[in-house]
């Protein structure tokens, strides 16, 4: 399986695309008591989990790159990868729904 784009350029065309829709095309604006808590709760949980995620893969001594599967030295199954099967794409959909 080859990987064309790399999931960061995929993550900013998707930004990009919503800031886009979010300009031009304003269907509504939902709002409601507490959005900047969310908001700042998404950001930080996202910033945390990429942190976490990242420091396993340098503990373990493999790479981060998705699109170099010939680089992976070790197979990282434990802390958050106990629960979410790729936490860096969760962080990345944290960011979107921030």
């Amino acid at each position: 399986m080859k990987l064309k784009l790399p999931p960061l350029l995929i993550f900013v065309i998707f930004l990009g695309l919503m800031w886009f829709l979010s300009k031009y095309l304003p269907i509504g604006e939902f709002e409601f008591f507490g959005s900047k808590y969310l908001i700042f709760t998404l950001l930080g949980s996202a910033i945390l989990i990429t942190l976490i995620s990242v420091l396993q893969f340098f503990r373990s001594k493999t790479t981060i790159d998705p699109r170099s599967p010939s680089k992976v030295s070790k197979l990282v199954t434990d802390g958050v990868y106990k629960f979410s099967r790729n936490p860096l794409y969760l962080a990345l959909l944290l960011l979107l729904l921030a």
